[in-house]
């Protein structure tokens, strides 16, 4: 594996190609960090919890989602992230931030192949397919 699929924390633990399909399989951790990231790299639970529910359930989530979103958040995705050191997390504060390793995670989610040139979206795309055999 080369090392543009792999990122080191800063104790040099390396996250691997498939470290960061985990980190990316669940819907709900791919939006946090999206949010985090559109809101600068650091936001309040609250506001992420808002804005997933908003996503998931339309403007007008019920108190009974958004407190489902909020636990699922504290449970699961926070800490699984901040295990992998793409988040810090200042539970006194309520808030999270994004680390530098998040960048690595963050190009897998920018990434759109019918917009960018190249292998990928020659294969991945519509015209690709077809060349494909």
């Amino acid at each position: 594996m080369d090392t543009s699929s792999k990122a080191q924390s800063a104790d040099g633990v390396e996250l691997s190609e498939d470290r960061i399909f985990t980190l990316l399989s669940t819907r709900r951790r791919r939006e946090l960090l999206r949010v985090v990231d559109r809101l600068g790299g650091e936001a309040t639970v609250g506001d992420i919890t808002n804005e997933l529910a908003a996503d998931e359930h339309g403007e007008q989530a019920a108190a009974s989602q958004r407190k489902t979103v909020y636990v699922s958040l504290h449970q699961t995705h926070i800490p699984r992230l901040v295990d992998a050191d793409v988040l810090v997390h200042d539970a006194r504060e309520k808030t999270v931030r994004l680390t530098d390793r998040a960048e690595v995670l963050l190009a897998y989610l920018r990434f759109d192949p019918q917009k960018k040139p190249g292998l990928l979206s020659r294969v991945l795309g519509p015209a690709g397919r077809k060349r494909v055999k």
